[in-house]
């Protein structure tokens, strides 16, 4: 069965790896190589840890541990105000097996026994489909056949513009500025960020994430070291548009500007970490979101699906897109396997699919807009004149 997986992302990759021994996968991916990506943290649940350990094998998942932090490190989730108090400590499950990963570093791995299938530095431009197959158009002018084409190109995916006009999701009008601060060792650090990521709150409806990362465990090559870094925190602001300014050609160094502008408020050891992060890592991106009461695939499957955002955008304020995007792909793996299997047709395998996909997609997307309500309820000047006092008192 020839399988072309658009979109090199974490979700594609963890597809590609659960069908590479069973099906001919091509990737087509438009970055350069796999550490050529932008992100930072990436929470993996339980459920989503399940589905990388049943699709990359024994070894690789133990890479896959090594250069991530596991559920000690991951013990609880804070809500804290700009003073950088805790409002809210929610703890994780203990037993659950679930991983803060570096993104680059898991990418990377994620492409392990794939590298003669990953088509890097390339972009689909449009994708056509027939009764019994489906052809993806490159920039470079080649064609792939395929029996199956699996949009995982994220927001805005031409595969599946091929397949309905409606667009999946919209733009939130809250833009993101991420950056990567170098820890020392000794440096003060909030307590309770050792013991999980955190998303703090000014009463003017300003959001940031927090989150520390380590080295790793164990002995780890000098790439997969380079690529998950040294020791840092992670922090994402999240802010109004309109406050934002256009982030599309800004600098870093403006981009550092904005955010210590935004928070000039809050407690003085968020303006330190601000000013200090390696510019090499600070970006701006946009948020986007589906509809979690609409069909997030509106069409007759036939050879061309989708996963992750693609189909379901989310905002990074619930932590979930990674995690949801690696259960599309087990789920959809799983149901691709039994049809090459001949248990069932491909028809039926993907509307399997889609109707699944709903039961872990739709509270992830719910969990993930219930921070931006609060953002936006907290940008009403009258709502931030109350909730100043009362963030003060809680």
């Amino acid at each position: 069965m020839r399988v072309v997986v658009c979109g090199a992302g974490i979700g594609g990759l963890t597809l590609a790896q659960a069908l590479r021994t069973s099906c001919d996968v091509t990737v087509v991916e438009r970055d350069d190589e796999a550490v050529s990506t932008g992100g930072y943290r990436l929470a993996i649940n339980g459920a989503a840890t399940a589905v990388l350990a049943r699709s990359l094998g024994g070894d690789l998942m133990a890479e896959v541990r090594a250069v991530s932090d596991g559920a000690d490190r991951f013990a609880q989730f804070t809500v804290a105000t700009d003073r950088l108090r805790p409002l809210l400590i929610a703890p994780e499950d203990p037993d659950e097996d679930r991983l803060l990963a570096q993104r680059r570093a898991l990418r990377l791995l994620l492409t392990r026994g794939l590298e003669d299938r990953i088509l890097w530095s390339t972009r689909v431009t449009r994708v056509e489909q027939s009764d019994g197959s489906a052809v993806v158009h490159l920039d470079s002018g080649e064609e792939l056949a395929a029996d199956l084409v699996v949009g995982a190109e994220g927001a805005k995916s031409p595969t599946v513009r091929a397949v309905t006009i409606r667009a999946p999701d919209s733009d939130l009008h809250l833009t993101g500025i991420a950056g990567s601060t170098p820890r020392t060792p000794g440096a003060v650090v909030p307590r309770f960020l050792r013991r999980g990521p955190a998303l703090a709150f000014s009463a003017d409806g300003t959001g940031m994430f927090l989150s520390l990362t380590s080295s790793g465990s164990g002995p780890l090559s000098p790439e997969i070291a380079e690529a998950v870094g040294s020791p840092s925190l992670v922090w994402g602001l999240i802010a109004p548009s309109s406050r934002v300014g256009p982030a599309p050609g800004r600098t870093p160094d403006d981009l550092v500007a904005t955010a210590l502008r935004l928070t000039r408020h809050w407690h003085p050891w968020m303006a330190e970490r601000i000013e200090a992060a390696d510019r090499g890592r600070v970006a701006a991106f946009s948020f986007r979101a589906a509809d979690p009461a609409r069909d997030f695939t509106p069409w007759r499957p036939r050879n061309i699906t989708a996963l992750g955002d693609a189909i379901h955008a989310m905002p990074p304020t619930g932590g979930q897109a990674a995690a949801t995007a690696i259960r599309d792909a087990g789920e959809l793996a799983d149901n691709v396997l039994a049809h090459t299997r001949g248990e069932l047709t491909l028809d039926e395998a993907l509307r399997r699919y889609h109707r699944s996909l709903r039961a872990w997609a739709v509270p992830a997307l719910r969990e993930s807009l219930g921070p931006v309500r609060v953002i936006r309820a907290l940008g009403n000047p009258g709502v931030a004149l109350l909730a100043r006092p009362l963030l003060r008192i809680a």
